[in-house]
């Protein structure tokens, strides 16, 4: 009986020892193949610290690059609401032709799917713009001193 004992803990430690092993295998495939979304804020911070230290930026050069960036995210803000009734009325055809093949039964849970759906989008909207007034009231507030 002895030695079935040890022959079970053995097979223990090496079933936990595999699982152990798979845990840290699927761990870094998940890693190196998901994509981290960085937030605006964190890529514009890397993209100024590279820029600074490649290219040995002055603080003056900084402030005109945040400029730069701050002048090129309103023109995409303002590209983007150019395009958004565009965008609105191709989503009300899709919804609309999507209707069209529903039963009635169908139609009302679809509308709730579409509302859902809505409701995560201006969800998301919300964060977006909160992050970007925290962005801009960050970067106002550790802007660099100027030198002449």
């Amino acid at each position: 009986m002895q030695r079935n004992q040890w022959l079970a803990v053995l097979l223990a430690v090496v079933l936990f020892c595999s699982g152990v092993g798979v845990g840290v295998l699927w761990h870094r495939y998940y890693a190196t193949s998901v994509e981290v979304r960085r937030s605006s804020d964190e890529f514009r911070d890397h993209y100024i610290a590279e820029m600074r230290s490649k290219l040995s930026l002055t603080s003056a050069q900084v402030d005109q690059l945040n400029g730069i960036l701050d002048d090129t995210k309103a023109k995409y803000k303002a590209a983007r609401d150019t395009c958004h009734p565009a965008m609105v009325m191709v989503k009300e055809d899709h919804t609309r032709r999507v209707k069209s093949i529903l039963t009635a039964a169908q139609i009302p849970i679809y509308e709730r799917l579409v509302a859902e759906h809505e409701s995560k989008a201006r969800d998301q909207d919300r964060r977006e713009r909160q992050e970007e007034m925290n962005s801009a009231a960050h970067r106002h507030a550790h802007r660099l001193p100027e030198h002449p």
